[in-house]
């Protein structure tokens, strides 16, 4: 499904409120803004957010994805990072985990979505 100026907003207020979330979950979050979002207890955190459910163009509804960039990757398993992943749903969280980013995924480059379910098993 191709990006709208709607949808792009949408993932942009998600973002920002999974971004609030994540820094009342975790006291002593220090966010930074720069290429990866924040620091917490000394290391780099990514924040990571989706819906629970999208509207897929073909399909009706399907589980929301998380959209990771391997330059990240690579940066937050150089530097013993995090990830900080929220599922939301009509803007609430309705899942949260902070994974270390070295036992998240498998070394990749670009781009790449894992669906929010895939990944709650594997952090399960």
């Amino acid at each position: 499904m191709s990006s709208t100026p709607e949808s792009a907003a949408l993932a942009n207020h998600n973002g920002k409120l999974a971004e609030e979330i994540v820094q009342s979950l975790l006291p002593g979050l220090v966010y930074v803004g720069a290429d990866l979002d924040a620091e917490y207890r000394g290391r780099p955190l990514e924040i990571k957010s989706c819906q629970m459910v999208c509207q897929a163009s073909d399909r009706g509804q399907r589980p929301g994805r998380f959209w990771f960039r391997g330059d990240q990757d690579q940066a937050l398993k150089e530097e013993d990072g995090y990830y900080a992943l929220v599922v939301l749903d009509l803007g609430n969280a309705c899942f949260f985990c902070l994974a270390e980013a070295r036992e998240l995924l498998k070394d990749f480059s670009g781009a790449m979505t894992v669906s929010w379910r895939t990944i709650a098993r594997r952090v399960a």
